[in-house]
């Protein structure tokens, strides 16, 4: 994250980070706390999420679409609204057909291309936020 964000007020949301590379995880953690969000866990494969999500119950996933073990990103975020609710923001490199085909088939809350700022993050939460109903 290359642009700084000035702290925004939002009711303390509960989001979840599923990613894979845990310097990029703590990363988007300091920026979630410097916008006022709760972080409840963080998780780098799907056993590890629905785990978390389990125990925490978050009202949103922050995912990125390369994870550890057989299950990617996507398929992850599928599991986690079946089985308990969760939307997902989408955080990842990837925009070929294919893989936005397979997004959008998940109804995420928004997307956002990596690399990106914290401007950018901060404005999808809120818009996710907002569809939420939070």
């Amino acid at each position: 994250m290359t642009d700084s964000a000035e702290p925004t007020t939002v009711r303390r949301v509960r989001i979840m980070i599923v990613e894979d590379d845990a310097l990029v995880a703590l990363g988007i953690r300091c920026t979630l706390d410097e916008l006022g969000y709760e972080v409840c866990g963080v998780a780098a494969s799907e056993p590890e999420a629905l785990a978390l999500a389990g125990r925490t119950q978050p009202e949103l996933a922050l995912m990125d679409i390369r994870l550890r073990g057989p299950t990617d990103g996507i398929d992850t975020a599928r599991r986690l609204r079946a089985e308990f609710g969760i939307r997902s923001v989408y955080l990842s490199a990837y925009t070929d057909h294919q893989t936005m085909s397979r997004i959008t088939s998940t109804y995420p809350l928004g997307f956002v291309q990596k690399p990106y700022s914290a401007v950018q993050l901060r404005m999808a939460l809120d818009l996710a936020v907002r569809r939420l109903g939070a």
